[in-house]
């Protein structure tokens, strides 16, 4: 009987942590941005797409490593992430010239 109940408590308790860890705030990422000197790295996870970048200036050593699915967001040219706007195509008139 005992061994049945520690088993329910550990399944309670790790039901609630799954819980609490499914339950965070995704539109809030975390960002973080370092430079120093010649180099600039930044660190994003949104919980869907987590990636590292690094910028060395000197020599232009650029390097991106990209874990998950980061589809919907634009990496920029210091690092920081954009958003992707899907926007309608614009469809222009041809002007008929007689």
């Amino acid at each position: 009987m005992g061994k049945y109940f520690a088993l329910s408590v550990g399944c309670f308790l790790a039901t609630a942590l799954v819980s609490v860890a499914s339950a965070a705030d995704w539109r809030q990422p975390y960002i973080y941005r370092e430079t120093s000197g010649s180099w600039t790295n930044v660190e994003y996870n949104d919980g869907t797409c987590h990636y590292y970048y690094s910028f060395n200036s000197y020599d232009q050593n650029m390097k991106i490593n990209r874990y998950g699915d980061c589809s919907h967001v634009a990496i920029g040219p210091d690092g920081v992430a954009r958003p992707v706007v899907f926007m309608a195509p614009v469809a222009e008139q041809r002007v008929r010239v007689r």
